[in-house]
C-alpha cells in the first residue's frame, strides 16, 4: 500500500469511526467533520498532482469538484421544500463548475501522469449523483449523502493498496468497472450489501418476540407509543380521512408527535415503527471492505479476474 493510499485509508476510517459513534448516539453527524474530510482530500489530491506533474485537465476537474463540494455546505440552495429560488451568484458558480468540467472533455481525457484522468472526471459527476440519490431516497440521511460526497474527494481514484483488494475485476472489464464504479460508489455498494443483514436481524428479533406480521416484520418492530419512540419512523398512520393505514417506507420530515396523538386517540397503544438505522456503521464497514476486499458486487456477479 503506497503512502497516499495508506493516508487516505487511515484518515477515512478515522473520520467514519467518529461519524458512526455520533450516529449511533444521536443519529446526527455534524457538517464540520465532512467539510474537514473533503478539504483534506482536496489538499492531498493537490499534493499528488503536483508530485506527478499532472496536466491542467486534472486541475480543472478538481476545481469543478471543489466548487460543487463547498456549495453543498455553504450558501442557500437553489431548490428546497418550497421550490426553485434563482440565486445569481450560486448559478454563476455552478456555470463555472460546468465549464471546468467540460473543458478537459474536449481533450478526449488523454492519459497523463498521476491519477487516471477518467476517474478524476467522475468526482463532479458523483457529487451530483449522491444528491440525486438523496432526493429519490436511495440515501435516507443527509449525513449519509455528505459522507459519500466527502469520500469522493478523499479517494477520487482507485488507491494503490496492494496486496489488497482481494477481489479484482477481470482485466477485460476492469477499466470499465473503474469508471462505472468510482471508489466511493464501491464503498456505498459494499455498505448496502452489509445493510442487508438489518432486515434479517429485525425478522429474527420479531420472531423471538412472537410478533410476526408480513412484510413489516422485516422492516421494523412493534413498540409502545408512550413514551414516544425515539430514533424511529412510524409505519402506522391515521390519514386525514380517518383511515388507519400501514406505510412501509415512511417519508422524512413527518411530524411524529401529531401521528402518535392520532393513533392514541383511536385507542392504539402499540404501533409498528421502522428504526432510523445509523447508516454510518455499515458505511464504515463498507469503507474497510472496499479497501480490503474490493467491490463485493463484482464478486457476487462473478466478474473477478
Amino acid at each position: 500500500m503506497d503512502a497516499f493510499a495508506a493516508t487516505r485509508f487511515a484518515v477515512g476510517a478515522g473520520c467514519l469511526l467518529v461519524a458512526a459513534t455520533s450516529d449511533v448516539r444521536t443519529r446526527r453527524v455534524r457538517d464540520p467533520l465532512w467539510i474537514g474530510l473533503g478539504t483534506f482530500g482536496l489538499v492531498l489530491l493537490g499534493a499528488q498532482l503536483v508530485g506527478t506533474g499532472s496536466a491542467w485537465t486534472a486541475w480543472s476537474l478538481v476545481g469543478s469538484a471543489a466548487i460543487l463540494f463547498y456549495a453543498v455546505f455553504l450558501g442557500k440552495p437553489l431548490f428546497d421544500d418550497t421550490g426553485f429560488h434563482p440565486r445569481p451568484g450560486r448559478i454563476l458558480l455552478f456555470l463555472a463548475a460546468a465549464v471546468l468540467f467540460l473543458a478537459p472533455l474536449g481533450t478526449g481525457l488523454r492519459a497523463s501522469t498521476g491519477p487516471p484522468i477518467a476517474e478524476l472526471a467522475s468526482m463532479p459527476v458523483m457529487l451530483i449523483v449522491y444528491q440525486l440519490f438523496y432526493r429519490v431516497r436511495l440515501l435516507h440521511g443527509g449525513a449519509d449523502t455528505k459522507g459519500l460526497i466527502a469520500l469522493t474527494l478523499l479517494i477520487p481514484s482507485y488507491p494503490d493498496a496492494r496486496p489488497f483488494p482481494l477481489l479484482t475485476a477481470d482485466p477485460r472489464v476492469e477499466s470499465v468497472v473503474r469508471v462505472a464504479f468510482p471508489f466511493s460508489l464501491v464503498v456505498w455498494v459494499d455498505a448496502a450489501i452489509v445493510s442487508l443483514a438489518v432486515p434479517i436481524g429485525l425478522f429474527l428479533y420479531n420472531a423471538v418476540r412472537r410478533d410476526l406480521a408480513f412484510p413489516q416484520a422485516f422492516l421494523g418492530y412493534r413498540t409502545p407509543l408512550d413514551p414516544r419512540p425515539r430514533h424511529a419512523w412510524l409505519m402506522e398512520r391515521i390519514t386525514d380521512a380517518g383511515e388507519h393505514v400501514l406505510v412501509l417506507f415512511p417519508k422524512r420530515g413527518t411530524d411524529p408527535a401529531a401521528q402518535v396523538a392520532r393513533l392514541q386517540a383511536r385507542g392504539i397503544r402499540r404501533a409498528w415503527v421502522t428504526p432510523q438505522i445509523p447508516f454510518m456503521v455499515p458505511l464504515f464497514v463498507g469503507f474497510v471492505l472496499a479497501f480490503v476486499m474490493g467491490n463485493l458486487l463484482v464478486g457476487i456477479l462473478g466478474l473477478t479476474g
